[in-house]
């Protein structure tokens, strides 16, 4: 049920039977129609009490929205002793941010930011088209945000992701961080299936380190992008190794994993001179994601540079 809307977010209400509420948090993918929200079909199957926040675009959601949100939401709250916040990239920015606002008894974050904020994070660009000054002033979290215990899952092998990992465990009191390697910045899927998701939460809720570094584990071993992961982590020092494994499950990358890999490849192939090679990977990536800016832009540079030296060579 809807219980909340403006311009930045929705609330969708689920009762369920668990002996939790579960807050969770969208990553930025996904975006609010008015009745879904982020781990729906997980809560579904496993009838889950839960409070969805979903934002209406990728916007890291603004604290003056939340606060007025969870005034809304306030009696459902109450009613729930124990409140365990749930998210992935912005989500789990907002997870570890607004702790102190839900008084969460315990926080699952995936991939979070400490900010979005170009001046508070200089090492990250990713998602600087998201920000704005209006919406996110004095978004960055910090150690007064901080609730509960909070279990931080990320990469150890993705540098910002790793960087924004550290931050906030040393700004936020009671935040174990939980490495799960090779997993890129989709650490999240690796946990993927109502009982390994219920696994984890439990594990989180009874402080129980030993069975996460094993569901951590396990996760790693049989986590879906490990394939792809591996291909980007050779493709500096062993490329042909990279072109195997890329040969060898490429089919089973993610979409925006192919792309990627395509697109990086390409690049490498850009500097070794093998210009036709990388202009064959940088079509197939369009071909992929039609719209993405980054492939066509490259693509266009590229196609500029072999008819220039189209053109000395006819020349000489």
């Amino acid at each position: 049920m809807l219980i909340y809307a403006d311009e930045n977010l929705e609330v969708i209400h689920r009762p369920g039977a668990s002996p939790y509420l579960l807050i969770t948090f969208n990553e930025m993918e996904i975006q609010a129609n008015g009745s879904r929200y982020w781990g729906q079909r997980f809560c579904e199957k496993a009838d889950i009490a839960a409070l969805g926040f979903i934002s209406r675009r990728p916007n890291w959601f603004p604290a003056a929205s939340v606060v007025k949100a969870v005034e809304v939401a306030a009696p459902i709250l109450r009613a729930a002793p124990e409140r365990i916040l749930y998210g992935h990239s912005q989500g789990g920015y907002a997870a570890l941010r607004y702790r102190r606002r839900f008084n969460a008894t315990t926080a699952i974050a995936f991939c979070p930011q400490a900010s979005i904020n170009p001046k508070a994070v200089p090492y990250d660009n990713r998602f600087l088209r998201h920000f704005s000054p209006d919406l996110h002033a004095n978004m960055g979290i910090a150690p007064d945000h901080a609730a509960g215990r909070a279990y931080l899952f990320y990469d150890p092998f993705h540098a910002i992701d790793r960087r924004h990992a550290e931050r906030i465990a040393q700004l936020q009191a009671e935040t174990q961080l939980v490495p799960v390697h090779m997993t890129g910045h989709g650490t999240v899927r690796a946990f993927t299936g109502t009982e390994r998701a219920l696994a984890l939460i439990n594990a989180c809720r009874a402080h129980d380190l030993a069975a996460l570094r094993s569901l951590a584990r396990s996760a790693r071993i049989e986590a879906p992008m490990r394939p792809y992961q591996n291909a980007v982590a050779a493709m500096a020092r062993h490329p042909a190794w990279a072109d195997a494994l890329h040969a060898r499950f490429g089919d089973r990358f993610a979409p925006v994993e192919r792309v990627n890999f395509l697109y990086h490849r390409a690049n490498r192939h850009i500097g070794d001179g093998n210009l036709m090679t990388a202009r064959a990977m940088l079509t197939d990536a369009l071909s992929l994601r039609p719209d993405n800016p980054a492939v066509k832009h490259r693509l266009k540079d590229l196609d500029a540079r072999i008819a220039r030296e189209g053109k000395l060579a006819n020349a000489s």
